[in-house]
């Protein structure tokens, strides 16, 4: 979830997230990645009626084969392409007029993020700062963003003083989680991309008036 902001302008985000609205073309991205495969087959089989493209690059967190069991089905099509390429998206956007954009594309592993950084910045960031620009500019067809981020944009948890509150939940079995309290900390460079990517995010729905939702997976 992500804080509500206020819009000075008279059309609010809010007013435009309570319109009628039913998805009839989505947009995937990264779905052959093991996540969003997960999701992108469900979505596929469980509404035979909303046309489901999918996009990724097939780079080393994906693979094509995670999408078999929906391959054959009339209201799949599948796109080899990077979320860098604008002109590829735009296309996308409205050759299948894309209402709803499902954002998974990301370079993912924390361990890897230590050795090749700059990689997670151009995907993470750049690649999502890319999506946006080009939602921002087919605003009259999208109307819908879901981004995907990530638990770990949390940081590191920390243990709790002594005789808290905190600590006798943990003694109990576990700390509640708050996240209104929590702050964004992340602590390796994976986590500071997906935590750059959820702030571009977070300021297009501001300022732009552009109907967004975060999520933040845990595992």
């Amino acid at each position: 979830q992500t804080r509500t902001f206020v819009a000075p302008a008279q059309t609010r985000t809010e007013d435009i997230m309570t319109e009628d609205y039913k998805p009839k073309s989505v947009l995937i991205t990264g779905a052959a990645g093991f996540i969003a495969s997960n999701v992108a087959i469900r979505l596929v089989k469980n509404h035979p009626n909303v046309m489901f493209v999918i996009l990724d690059k097939l780079d080393y967190c994906a693979n094509l084969k995670n999408l078999d069991p929906v391959k054959e089905c009339k209201n799949f099509e599948f796109v080899k392409g990077d979320i860098l390429s604008t002109d590829l998206l735009n296309l996308l956007v409205k050759q299948y007029q894309i209402d709803t954009i499902y954002h998974f594309a990301a370079q993912t592993h924390v361990d890897n993020s230590f050795g090749n950084s700059l990689t997670f910045t151009r995907n993470n960031v750049l690649g999502t700062h890319t999506l946006l620009e080009c939602w921002r500019a087919n605003q009259d067809l999208v109307k819908r963003f879901i981004h995907v981020s990530t638990d770990e944009v949390y940081g590191e948890n920390k243990e709790p003083e002594e005789n808290s509150s905190e600590k006798t939940n943990k003694a109990m079995g576990g700390v509640e989680f708050d996240e209104s309290k929590s702050m964004l900390l992340p602590t390796n460079p994976y986590a500071a991309s997906k935590a750059a990517a959820e702030l571009l995010v977070q300021s297009y729905k501001h300022s732009f008036k552009i109907p967004a939702i975060i999520t933040r997976g845990n595992n």
